[in-house]
């Protein structure tokens, strides 16, 4: 009996795997568990009924065409191939393909989106935002080519003409779409220009709808600033966007309808109104009238000429309040219409703040050249004095070689101006420019003596010195002055 062939497990797996290929397109219906996604995207689960459980496996690229969320419990169907793992041995299937079970996948992903933003309080009528009665300014977010455009054309154009419209075109329709539809309401939101916006498209299958039943769509819608209206489909059509706006319509050309009233309805409101103020006057009017009357047949007329006085003079300041009101406001709406229908004839006063701007700016440049010019005026002067003070100073003629002699004694200190006030052999200080020297009288002449050296050629005989009497102020300059005051002067050491 030859040997049995014995396979490597790879080799096993491979087989196997070959044989399991005639299994290439199958279907499997189960209940999903253990489900997870990974950072690339794949997702990993198993599908289950009361007896057995398969591990199945759906790669990124088949995973971003399924529509609905794969929760756990869900019951779906698989589409796939089955194989065997090699790096682990398990036997999975290779799914292509998820669908749910006895629901479609569209009305499924519907239900779960819906469920989810619900929750998140997206729906909630406080957040909503109040509709304007009578816009200025609408946007309209459809396709410029469909019939939804010429429906709100017709319906604007026939009830109230002179609105501005403005036409935001993005697709309606396709796998696109939502992406547009979101970025266009962002930018409506950012550019702050309109008073309402209509978010628009025709009728068509739950697949044609769709892009108005993505989350970005609905968050965008929500993140608006503008007051949003959404007509969308027919009138059984129902989409996440009509649950999110601020306010529903039935179809495009109810949506038109909602966001601008008929001309002939606010005529008639007006009317209505009108004739309500004027049948209140002229009754308050009739019963004045009536009061008069009586009053004016009693037999007390005497006892209410002031009040009667009194009511027609409240009747004159209301009805000259009444005019000088609606004197006022119609000052204001005239100001407000020619400033709206003529900006240029702001344009003098500007040129009136350059001219303001130019004479502040000469004003400027002139105070500032005079403040420079005083400036090296005092400066000037200030240098001046200061020349002066140093010319005068005691410190300046002892910086030119002289020196004052003191004569010491116990407790006093005083300039000696004559040799007989000191005898030889006396101890004396001299005071230089800087420091002092301590002397001792070694010979003196008497009588009047020039000790002053002789100038040599080309110098300049310092000016004499003459005695200097003590000032009240102890500045530093009379601290200098001091070194020559006179010998009744004389400070204790």
């Amino acid at each position: 009996m030859p040997d049995p062939h014995i396979f490597k497990v790879s080799e096993l797996i491979q087989q196997v795997n070959r044989d399991l290929f005639r299994y290439n397109d199958i279907a499997v219906e189960g209940e999903v568990t253990n489900f997870t996604r990974s950072t690339a995207g794949h997702c990993y689960f198993s599908i289950r009924d009361s007896r057995a459980q398969l591990r199945v496996v759906l790669f990124a690229m088949n995973a971003r065409a399924v529509r609905f969320r794969i929760e756990n419990g869900l019951k779906v169907i698989v589409r796939g191939r089955p194989a065997i793992y090699e790096g682990k041995g398990d036997f999975q299937l290779n799914a292509v393909a998820v669908e749910p079970a006895g629901l479609g996948a569209l009305q499924l992903a519907f239900e779960q989106l819906k469920a989810r933003l619900l929750a998140e309080g997206l729906f909630d009528q406080a957040r909503k935002k109040a509709v304007p009665r009578l816009p200025q300014r609408i946007a309209v977010v459809t396709s410029p080519t469909g019939a939804a455009i010429r429906d709100i054309l017709n319906v604007l154009g026939r009830r109230f003409q002179g609105i501005s419209l403005q036409i935001y075109p993005v697709r309606v329709q396709g796998a696109t779409a939502g992406r547009e539809i979101a970025a266009a309401l962002r930018n409506l939101s950012k550019w702050d220009l309109h008073d309402v916006i209509l978010i628009c498209r025709g009728g068509g299958s739950l697949e044609d709808l769709w892009p108005f039943n993505e989350e970005v769509v609905a968050r965008a819608v929500a993140a608006c600033t503008i007051p949003t209206i959404s007509g969308v489909g027919h009138e059984t059509d129902f989409t996440i966007c009509d649950l999110v706006a601020d306010l529903r319509a039935p179809t495009p050309s109810a949506a038109a309808e909602i966001v601008v009233r008929a001309k002939s309805e606010i005529s008639t409101q007006i009317d209505h109104g009108v004739r309500r103020i004027r049948q209140i006057v002229e009754g308050r009017v009739s019963n004045y009238r009536h009061e008069l009357r009586h009053l004016a047949s009693s037999d007390g007329l005497g006892r209410f000429p002031r009040r009667i006085l009194h009511d027609r003079e409240r009747l004159q300041r209301s009805r000259v309040l009444l005019y000088r009101t609606l004197d006022m406001q119609a000052r204001i709406l005239r100001r407000r219409l020619t400033a709206a229908a003529d900006p240029l004839a702001r344009f003098p006063a500007r040129l009136a703040i350059r001219d303001r701007q130019q004479r502040v700016a000469h004003l400027t440049e002139r105070t500032t050249s005079a403040m420079t010019t005083r400036l090296a005026g005092q400066r000037q002067k200030l240098r001046s004095t200061a020349g002066t003070l140093e010319a005068v100073s005691p410190l300046s003629v002892l910086a030119r070689g002289y020196a004052i002699a003191f004569a010491t004694t116990p407790g006093r200190r005083r300039p000696i101006l004559d040799s007989a006030s000191v005898s030889v052999g006396d101890s004396i200080d001299v005071q230089l420019r800087k420091g002092r020297l301590a002397c001792t009288v070694d010979g003196k002449t008497i009588g009047i003596e020039s000790t002053l050296p002789e100038p040599a050629a080309g110098d300049v005989r310092p000016p004499s010195v003459a005695p200097i009497r003590r000032r009240t102020a102890r500045g530093p300059m009379a601290r200098s002055l001091d070194l020559f005051a006179a010998p009744d002067e004389e400070e204790p050491l």
